[in-house]
């Protein structure tokens, strides 16, 4: 024991001595540590945006976007799954930066219209989305867009004024230029690829008016086809309902049935959904055969004398249609139909003598 206590100051020296070794020991080891984790870092997260609409929940959201509701909640700072909001901007995280879009299909559109659209094939389309059946989209579907980029906006001074004729579409009109149909759309602030009037004046923007085919010229010259007329003025009655059915809500007198009301309504006592209209005019006519053309979103019938000429009582977009009727020449009335369900409204009436 008095050993012992005689040799204490040299132990803990000792003890001192190898604590501070051991701290050497271990210090370069932990310095060396740090690298390693940040080469094991995660590479950087890619994201596309989205804005909530009516109906959406975060697991359905989650679901079209291949992704989980604990990964949108994460990236988006949100505490409660239950609480989005129709217009709120949520950020979509993805695996990588291949999809830099998503496109939300529409009734009436193809893969290989959409693939043409954003510049990209078919192909590579239907892979980015696991598709094997090339004819099946459905409207509502989201797709990923692989690798699209948006066109460079055109010059301003670079293009030209061009009306639509009978027949034409988007697609058509820029083949036709050599330009896009998203070129087209961005010059004239178009927000559907679908939704163009006969007569409407589009901006060609960085296309080319391709010169007249050279050739004998005709004689004799046929004489210019008249413009097609709009009749009027018309009486109309306005519904709050698609039958045209009950009292209407608005009586009024139209020159002429050529509305583009968008997400509108005709008034403040219409709804923008859910409406209906009847329009009725007597109209003077010469002896003929007369072509009768109508573009509406949605349904359309039109009847002359009570006769049924053009009968497309669907939902549907912006969509031509027509029919024939021989009449004598005096008065004839002219009564037309139309409902709107839901998004946009428009319509157009006209005729022509053959």
């Amino acid at each position: 024991m008095d050993i012992l206590r005689k040799h204490r100051p040299f132990y803990r020296l000792l003890s001192t001595f190898v604590l501070v070794a051991l701290l050497l020991v271990a210090l370069p080891a932990a310095a060396l540590a740090a690298p390693a984790q940040a080469e094991t870092a995660s590479p950087q997260a890619h994201y596309v945006w989205y804005t909530v609409q009516p109906g959406d929940t975060l697991s359905k959201i989650a679901l079209r976007y291949g992704t989980t509701v604990s990964a949108l909640m994460s990236v988006n700072g949100l505490s409660n799954a239950n609480h989005i909001y129709v217009g709120q901007r949520l950020k979509i995280p993805t695996e990588s930066g291949s999809c830099v879009r998503y496109h939300t299909v529409t009734y009436g559109q193809t893969l290989s219209g959409i693939a043409a659209w954003y510049g990209v094939s078919t192909h590579s389309l239907a892979q980015a989305n696991n598709i094997t059946n090339y004819n099946r989209v459905y409207s509502g579907q989201s797709l990923c867009i692989p690798g699209w980029s948006a066109p460079p906006a055109p010059p301003p001074s670079g293009g030209f004024w061009y009306k639509v004729t009978y027949g034409d579409t988007l697609s058509r009109i820029a083949l036709r230029y050599g330009t896009t149909v998203w070129a087209i759309m961005a010059a004239n602030n178009l927000s559907s690829a679908n939704r163009i009037l006969v007569g409407q004046s589009l901006w060609i923007p960085g296309g080319y008016a391709p010169p007249p085919s050279p050739g004998p010229k005709p004689t004799p010259t046929p004489p210019p086809a008249s413009p097609p007329l709009t009749g009027g003025p018309w009486t109309a009655l306005y519904y709050n309902n698609k039958e045209l059915s009950g009292t209407p809500v608005e009586t009024r007198v139209d020159g002429k049935i050529h509305f583009d009301w968008g997400a509108g309504s005709p008034s403040a006592a219409v709804n923008s959904d859910d409406f209906s209209a009847l329009w009725t005019s007597i109209n003077s006519f010469e002896a003929g055969t007369y072509r009768f053309m109508t573009t509406a979103d949605d349904g359309v019938r039109v009847y002359v004398d009570g006769a049924l000429v053009i009968d497309n009582w669907k939902v549907q977009p912006a969509a031509e249609s027509s029919g024939e009727i021989a009449l004598t020449a005096g008065s004839h009335t002219v009564q037309v139909r139309y409902f709107e369900e839901s998004g946009l409204a428009s319509i157009y009436v006209r005729w022509a003598k053959k």
